[in-house]
């Protein structure tokens, strides 16, 4: 969610785009003054706070960083706001100007909404239930019963590829996903590594080992109302930041984890 992955090198090459300059003094933001940025379930070294209603107290992590670095470049206040990742990528109008939840860009999210430039590339992952054996191969985990949380990347590629021979389990939350591996109903969830990796250092003895990685070449955008304004302007701060080292140093500041050391699952 290692040794971290770089981004993409061409999109650190592309230069910040000329409606950055013209549109950074009057932003186009749902509140003046504001910036709406949404998180969804709490995910330890991206996003994670107190939730109040529909309100994030004092959240921290990478994707929190980031987000203070778009506000501050375009002066506006953060507003952080809780937005389930269940309906992210439905159509219609947003409550945040944008968000940030590990979204991994492929097409078919792109009809509905609009994703930013990318601020991170990620494999998938497999975590194992103590109760689990440990696994050396697609093989071997085509014989668990998986899990996977709803509307993700994890859930296509057990579906599409993977094809296991007991039909998945899906959670709608995160949280919900790793109390089953937890419980052991859940033998193997399929998620981004980094994500898996991290929740498994934070709480070390409630689930079984990371059994490794699987190659997927997927990359993390923020989510836009689909045709946002803002969409151009966060593009070239995002780029920027690639650019000039800052998505680099929160990467090392938060996820100081050799993420490429795990074993690729073949």
């Amino acid at each position: 969610m290692k040794r971290l992955i770089p981004l993409l090198a061409v999109a650190a090459l592309i230069a910040v785009p000329a409606a950055l300059a013209s549109s950074s003094s009057s932003p186009p933001v749902l509140q003046k003054g504001k910036l709406i940025v949404a998180f969804g379930d709490a995910a330890p070294g991206f996003a994670a706070g107190r939730t109040r209603g529909t309100k994030i107290i004092n959240p921290k992590g990478y994707e929190v960083d980031i987000a203070k670095k778009l506000a501050a470049a375009l002066h506006l206040t953060p507003v952080w706001k809780y937005s389930p990742w269940t309906g992210l990528f439905a159509p219609g109008s947003k409550k945040f100007d944008i968000s940030f939840q590990e979204a991994t860009i492929t097409i078919q999210r792109r009809r509905t909404i609009d994703f930013t430039s990318p601020y991170m590339n990620a494999n998938q992952g497999v975590l194992l239930s103590k109760k689990a054996p440990m696994i050396h191969s697609l093989s071997d985990l085509r014989k668990l019963q998986t899990c996977a949380q709803a509307d993700t990347t994890g859930l296509d590629y057990i579906n599409s590829q993977l094809k296991p021979s007991k039909r998945p389990l899906t959670y709608p939350t995160t949280t919900a996903a790793y109390q089953s591996v937890a419980n052991g109903t859940c033998q193997a969830f399929v998620l981004d590594i980094p994500l898996i990796l991290l929740q498994k250092k934070q709480t070390p003895t409630r689930f079984g080992p990371v059994a490794g990685q699987i190659v997927t070449h997927e990359v993390y955008g923020a989510v836009l109302q689909k045709h946002s304004k803002l969409t151009p302007i966060m593009n070239g701060l995002i780029k920027k930041f690639t650019k000039n080292g800052t998505i680099a140093k929160l990467q090392k500041k938060w996820f100081n984890v050799n993420f490429n050391s795990m074993q690729v699952l073949k």
